[in-house]
């Protein structure tokens, strides 16, 4: 274990040399859109968030979690509710409650690229975007006021606009220098909706970089001082209901830590494991005693003198000898299984009748001699080298298949 400390000690450098790099090096910008209030990259709405408080005073401003329907399942909420997403398709049982609160004398902001479904369908209303960037579709104006300023917005792909049938009630409210509508006011029952083709025109990028915070201010301005529900569910979903390993991965400093975590863990078990491991010892493998009894056995006859019990033994091996590798019937003994036993097992026809005979002499007699049963195993011995020296018939078939 000593001979490996500095080896240890030498990767444990290089490892923290490794996370200290990773840690202090430049992080690269992340340009996902997710317009989450817990997000300080570009296309977050950490900054906007954070203002809320200034451009409604005095009233509570509630982040949401949790679907249209559940949220306003009280019919006693009032305020407004603002959706900042990339794009907005609601059920059809959030749009029906969504309507209702509207109803009632409420207001509903929602600024989205794309806006679907059967909220689109009821208000009349879709969206498109420009394909060329000529003339300058990036700079916004709101109409009906003294002072038309122009404010930059973040360059995209493409441009989104509104598409509203002249036959419908509502108020344009902003415009770009293509002149698309891109913010409107629709009025529904007590209530109105505001809606917004540029949510990007709402994000840090533009409130920070672009130094632009007059107009997500001036668009959220007319919105009437009411409580503010700001919806993170069509982004985030139900954020309570995700794992813990989930939350660790979503923040780099916990990733990092977990990550750490697991090699430490890693390590101590793969090292403590070596250190700790008992000794395996070796097993000998069972001992076949099987030929031991037999020759305890044999011995135990012979010394007996019971010599014909011996040699009826052999014989008796013998003959399943045949039944088994010649398959032949051997409850006859005639002339025919003689003549068949040297055509199977390809051995001379002189030691066949010198065995068969000595068999038959062995099986008439009451008793044998040692000299009997020595000549009876050497026979014996004989035929067992001469067949297994030559392959069988079944063998013969066997290759001529394989080759």
């Amino acid at each position: 274990m000593k001979g490996y400390r500095r080896y240890i000690a030498l990767i444990m450098l290089l490892f923290g040399a490794l996370v200290l790099l990773e840690y202090f090096r430049p992080k690269p910008v992340d340009w996902t859109q997710s317009y989450a209030t817990h997000d300080k990259i570009p296309f977050g709405t950490y900054a906007l968030h954070t203002l809320l408080p200034d451009l409604f005073p005095e009233q509570p401003v509630q982040v949401v979690r949790e679907p249209i329907f559940n949220h306003l399942q009280d019919s006693s909420l009032t305020g407004n509710y603002i959706f900042i997403n990339e794009y907005f398709d609601a059920d059809s049982l959030d749009v029906n409650m969504l309507l209702d609160f509207v109803h009632r004398g409420n207001q509903v902001f929602i600024a989205a690229e794309w806006i679907d479904g059967l909220l689109a369908d009821t208000l009349h209303l879709s969206t498109e975007s420009h394909d060329s960037m000529v003339p300058d579709t990036t700079a916004l104006m709101f109409t009906g006021l003294s002072d038309e300023k122009a404010y930059s917005y973040p360059a995209n792909h493409y441009a989104y606009y509104l598409t509203v049938p002249d036959s419908l009630p509502y108020e344009p409210l902003g415009r770009n220098k293509a002149g698309k509508l891109n913010f409107l006011r629709m009025n529904f029952g007590a209530g109105a909706f505001y809606i917004s083709s540029v949510p990007l025109a709402f994000t840090n990028y533009e409130l920070l970089t672009l130094n632009e915070p007059n107009y997500a201010a001036t668009a959220l301005s007319h919105l009437p001082l009411q409580p503010v529900y700001w919806d993170e569910y069509q982004k985030l979903g139900r954020q309570e209901e995700e794992s813990v390993f989930r939350v660790l991965l979503a923040h780099e400093p916990l990733r990092w830590a977990y990550y750490i975590g697991l090699f430490t863990v890693a390590l101590f078990v793969f090292f403590k494991s070596k250190r700790t491991q008992r000794v395996i010892p070796v097993l000998e493998p069972p001992r076949n005693t099987t030929l031991d009894f037999v020759q305890v056995m044999g011995n135990l006859y012979f010394n007996n003198g019971h010599h014909k019990n011996i040699a009826e033994k052999k014989i008796t091996y013998f003959l399943e000898y045949l039944r088994t590798h010649y398959h032949l019937a051997t409850n006859e003994w005639n002339e025919e299984l003689r003549e068949r036993v040297v055509a199977k097992a390809g051995v001379e026809a002189q030691l066949i009748n010198q065995l068969f005979n000595l068999i038959e002499s062995i099986w008439s007699s009451k008793a044998i001699s040692e000299q009997i049963l020595m000549e009876l195993n050497n026979n014996l011995e004989n035929f067992y080298r001469q067949t297994q020296a030559k392959p069988t018939k079944a063998e013969k078939n066997a290759w001529k298949k394989k080759y």
